[in-house]
């Protein structure tokens, strides 16, 4: 299994504030440990049994000063197009030719980027010739259909584009522009260099390239937002579980003073995730970090719970220092943000194999209903969990099936009542989905 990881600088994919282990540094930590605890126990049924990464980055650098060359991290962006061509070759030629690589039992994480936004032009992160090599490999190495397996033709032609190999997939990992923007200015290299404007674009471009380069080789591509569980990644390697996109009306909820039912719809997720994958919008907090910008001190304590607060502290450094980025935006800035909010929420569902709603409200959410909408007309089912019995019919001609209340049950009075159907019907939801799915 090979897995190309992708993500800007900044991302959190490797290194944390601080210095801390970034996100698939951690992937590979709490995987030994998982594996090794279920194999103790009997349990493991994947063929994968480790995980392990590789940097290419890291790599070029070593094998710069291995080769006398003086280029360090904040220099080597500045060498020469063809010179920075030709160390990457030599690191990728390293990674083509290591055994580990094609080991049927491993899962290989590589490292690296798709572009560089450096001095207001991009720079390629990927080598497209070592991409090919490693994608033909892995097509060699993969078993062939057989004869009587449907093939897709072109019309009229008998030519059959190339097997999609199972054993690779990209994934890029993504942040929100505002814990970027902290991590970048940790660094030498990065601080002052990409404004916010440029941040959002560049992980666009990110994301769009990485897209474009897995589209081609016909193989699949996710977007994981570093503050999901590592769990989603591991899941998404070594396991080939239903995917699910969770949707909830996370501003209105907040806009009403109800965080105790974004904690359900939370609490909700991380049951689900003992089953299937789930994508959680709330994963990166763009809205959260522009919106403080905005709000006083008592409109943060009464939208968000204890909990929350302390969430939003830690990754915020300080309310202060979040408000103070937050304000430098100008409009077109936050415009920007909130269409790039809009197109990964889009990006998550297109990824997944169905949409479970939480929708703990009588009023309209226009993200909710978007998503929605983007499912059912995208070929995706689509499950709300919906605690009043008067449903709208815009409501029920794009759900698949809605969990609520009979007609003649009378409405829920209270936020205690409310929290009370949904717990219930997350349950049958969590039920019904084991059973259609198959899932242990």
């Amino acid at each position: 299994m090979i897995v190309i990881a992708t993500g800007i600088s900044g991302c959190g994919k490797v290194r944390e504030l601080g210095g801390g282990p970034g996100y698939l540094v951690r992937l590979v930590d709490d995987a030994a440990r998982w594996i090794a605890e279920a194999q103790r126990a009997g349990r493991w049924t994947s063929p994968i049994k480790r995980l392990r990464l590789v940097d290419v980055g890291r790599l070029m650098l070593e094998r710069a000063r291995d080769l006398g060359l003086d280029v360090g991290t904040e220099t080597i962006l500045d060498m020469a197009p063809e010179a920075l061509q030709q160390l990457r070759a030599v690191a990728l030629t390293e990674v083509v030719n290591d055994p580990d690589l094609w080991q049927e039992d491993c899962a290989t994480i590589l490292v690296t980027h798709a572009c560089f936004w450096w001095k207001g032009h991009l720079i390629p992160g990927l080598d497209t010739h070592y991409l090919k090599l490693i994608f033909d490999e892995t097509r060699r190495r993969t078993a062939q259909p057989a004869l009587s397996a449907v093939q897709e033709m072109l019309p009229e032609l008998r030519l059959s584009p190339p097997v999609r190999p199972e054993g690779i997939f990209y994934v890029t990992i993504v942040d929100s522009i505002y814990q970027i923007h902290r991590r970048l200015n940790e660094t030498e290299q990065w601080r002052g260099q990409v404004p916010a404007s440029e941040l959002i674009l560049w992980q666009e471009q990110e994301v769009f390239l990485t897209r474009t380069l897995a589209d081609y080789e016909r193989v699949p591509h996710y977007v994981v937002a570093h503050d999901e569980p590592t769990k989603t990644l591991f899941d998404l390697i070594c396991f080939k579980r239903p995917r699910i996109y969770l949707g909830y009306p996370i501003t209105h909820l907040r806009r009403e003073g109800h965080w105790h039912l974004i904690e359900a719809a939370r609490a909700f997720a991380e049951r689900l995730r003992q089953h299937f994958v789930v994508f959680d919008p709330l994963s990166v907090k763009d809205e959260e970090a522009a919106a403080l910008g905005r709000g006083g001190g008592a409109e943060f304590e009464a939208q968000f719970s204890p909990q929350q607060r302390a969430e939003i502290e830690a990754w915020a450094g300080s309310l202060e220092e979040a408000r103070a980025w937050a304000q430098t935006l100008d409009e077109r800035t936050r415009l920007t943000l909130g269409r790039a909010t809009v197109v990964r929420d889009l990006r998550l569902i297109d990824q997944s194999d169905l949409n479970v709603v939480f929708y703990p409200t009588s009023q309209m959410s226009f993200g909710v209903l978007s998503e929605m909408i983007h499912a059912h007309t995208t070929g995706k089912k689509v499950y709300v969990i919906y605690p009043f019995p008067a449903i709208s019919p815009f409501l029920e001609y794009h759900a698949t099936r809605i969990f609520a209340p009979s007609p003649e049950t009378p409405a829920p009075r209270t936020p205690e009542e409310i929290a009370a159907f949904m717990a219930q019907a997350a349950d049958l939801v969590i039920e019904d989905l084991r059973r259609e799915y198959g899932v242990v």
